[in-house]
């Protein structure tokens, strides 16, 4: 569950790309168009003309992860922390009990290294949704039986990072999922995000050998630190 397209290439692009291969079902709830993105030199003539490449972008990004489905909502870049959060936790429930993960990947409460107003609302939609979904009286007018993921886990990094532009502290790891064999997988998502190419420093930052991940609720771990998602599941 992300907020922009790109974010999903940023946060776990390795992670999900390894997953992919093993066989898991990867599917991605991105909440926002990312009309309010800068375009990189693209030539672009309006915010929708953005929106409908950005959407592009991400299909061909998700593609080369081997995420199997994709559902963009249409928030506005930018809104998520403006809205009444009711839709768009209403959207995430939906989500849910529709595809049915057994684990849900967001943002931490602290919205990412740069902290962004849309990735802090984005968890916070998510954290009430990952409860809401398996309650039959929550959102009971949705026509899709209720469903209850069994883990939600909160995308972290090493602290701090390299680039001196990001300084905001994660919730800590739990969970240490090696990448280094998917490196070039992410590398080629990052590109497929064409009009995000100005933000090159700050996804070399992301560009590392072990992605880390913070256990935030559901069946608890085994082990204080585990390097599979699913361990004990």
């Amino acid at each position: 569950m992300f907020a922009h397209p790109d974010d999903e290439t940023f946060c776990v692009g390795g992670t999900l790309a390894k997953y992919a291969d093993a066989g898991v079902g990867i599917d991605l709830f991105c909440a926002t168009h990312g009309d309010a993105g800068k375009s990189a030199g693209v030539p672009v003539s309006s915010r929708e003309e953005l929106a409908s490449i950005r959407k592009t972008e991400l299909d061909r990004a998700a593609a080369i992860l081997g995420i199997e489905r994709v559902v963009v909502c249409e928030y506005g870049d930018g809104t998520l922390a403006t809205l009444e959060p009711t839709e768009l936790i209403g959207d995430i429930v939906r989500f849910i009990r529709v595809h049915r993960p057994g684990v849900v990947l967001t943002f931490g409460p602290e919205g990412a290294p740069t902290a962004h107003r849309d990735h802090r609302a984005l968890s916070r939609a998510t954290m009430a949704a990952f409860f809401l979904s398996g309650l039959a009286t929550a959102y009971a007018d949705q026509d899709v039986a209720p469903y209850r993921a069994q883990r939600l886990f909160f995308h972290s990094w090493k602290h701090p990072l390299a680039d001196p532009r990001l300084v905001t502290e994660p919730v800590p790891a739990t969970a240490f999922i090696d990448v280094r064999e998917w490196k070039q997988r992410k590398v080629d998502a990052f590109h497929a995000h064409a009009t995000q190419r100005l933000s090159e420093k700050a996804f070399q930052t992301s560009l590392v050998d072990v992605e880390r991940l913070a256990f935030a609720a559901g069946v608890p771990q085994p082990r204080a630190e585990i390097e599979d998602l699913f361990e004990g599941l």
